[in-house]
């Protein structure tokens, strides 16, 4: 397709990690939906580079179901973050009062979709086999064909972009666990920026 916002190259869509692979992380992004479909993507960290290691993508969920697949995908993985689309307070804060991991995330669509395309290039990012939708989404994840008289876009199309969605929110907005000096035990502990702990 002209313009794809992710080119990804063949070499890159793999066979499946195993789950029992040692990881940095492993975060999930949500896309949430009724009619649109929702999407929750599954990714993991490790070396520096990340691999999109599970899917869910579906229709007419309620919240419910959709916390329920989160919860089921949460277990499966041993993921510890959650992010999920901002757009939709009443539902992130069903997420945390089901006691899911509930982070903050980046809706800077530009930067993000900018960071993405850095880690492709770079091959970092990997995207297991088995993700067909995701595989799918990205095979038609375009940005808007140039119009006469009119300024070109650089935001992608807002089509069938769900998981391109879930990803993104993911991976553009985990920060690394870093090490932090305790000076009451004298021990290294890591620590998340973002929850200020």
């Amino acid at each position: 397709m002209v313009g794809l916002v992710y080119d990804l190259p063949g070499e890159q869509i793999i066979d499946l990690w195993p789950v029992t692979i040692k990881t940095e992380a492993r975060i999930m992004g949500v896309d949430w939906g009724f009619r649109n479909p929702a999407s929750i993507a599954v990714c993991y960290l490790r070396d520096n580079e990340w691999c999109i290691q599970d899917e869910w993508k579906q229709s007419e969920r309620t919240t419910a179901e959709i916390i329920q697949v989160a919860k089921n995908k949460l277990i499966e993985h041993k993921v510890t973050r959650l992010y999920p689309d901002p757009a939709e307070p009443d539902r992130i804060e069903e997420c945390r009062r089901a006691g899911l991991p509930v982070m903050e995330s980046n809706k800077d669509i530009k930067g993000g979709v900018s960071y993405i395309q850095q880690l492709i290039r770079e091959k970092r990012f990997w995207v297991a086999k088995t993700c067909k939708e995701t595989i799918d989404e990205m095979s038609m994840y375009h940005y808007p064909e140039p119009q006469e008289d009119k300024p070109e876009k650089d935001e992608p199309e807002k089509f069938n972009d769900h998981l391109m969605d879930a990803i993104r929110y993911a991976i553009y907005s985990f920060t690394p666990i870093s090490p932090a000096w305790n000076k009451a035990s004298g021990a290294i502990k890591p620590y998340y920026p973002e929850l200020g702990l």
